[in-house]
């Protein structure tokens, strides 16, 4: 588990630019800065691994979600990038596969803790509750 830990923490960390018709809002310099990314909330082990994006794959029901309670971390997919959530996963469990709006502090390319999530579906915007699971 440690090794691929590891393995996705350093492929999170070289991970280049890729341009989305998502959207990416970010300065050029945008270490600690606010930004808004839309994409599909993945969990980084079944997604770095197997190209993984839902919650149910491989026969497994609930893998991603089961993936993301374990401590994984969890992942947004933007076109082909991935921002790598700073947060306890725990808190995205639940939204695996689904389309997700995070607005956070960037760090890198792909680092962002979130300060506000949402669920983006056909009937708007559904918030994430965040509080209860912040870090330190």
């Amino acid at each position: 588990m440690k090794k691929i830990l590891m393995i996705l923490a350093l492929m999170g960390l070289t991970a280049g630019y890729v341009f989305a018709d998502e959207t990416i809002n970010k300065d050029s310099d945008s270490m600690g800065k606010t930004i808004t990314v839309r994409g599909i909330l993945v969990d980084t082990s079944c997604y770095f691994e197997e190209g993984q994006k839902g919650d149910e794959h491989d026969g497994m029901d609930a893998c991603g979600k089961n993936c993301l309670t374990s401590g994984v971390p969890a992942g947004v997919l933007v076109g082909d990038k991935v921002y790598i959530l700073i947060f306890p996963a725990k808190a995205f469990a639940d939204y695996v596969g689904k389309n997700v709006e995070i607005k956070g502090e960037v760090y890198g390319d792909n680092l962002i803790h979130p300060q506000k999530a949402s669920v983006v579906d056909k009937s708007g915007k559904k918030p994430i509750k965040l509080s209860g699971f912040e870090m330190m």
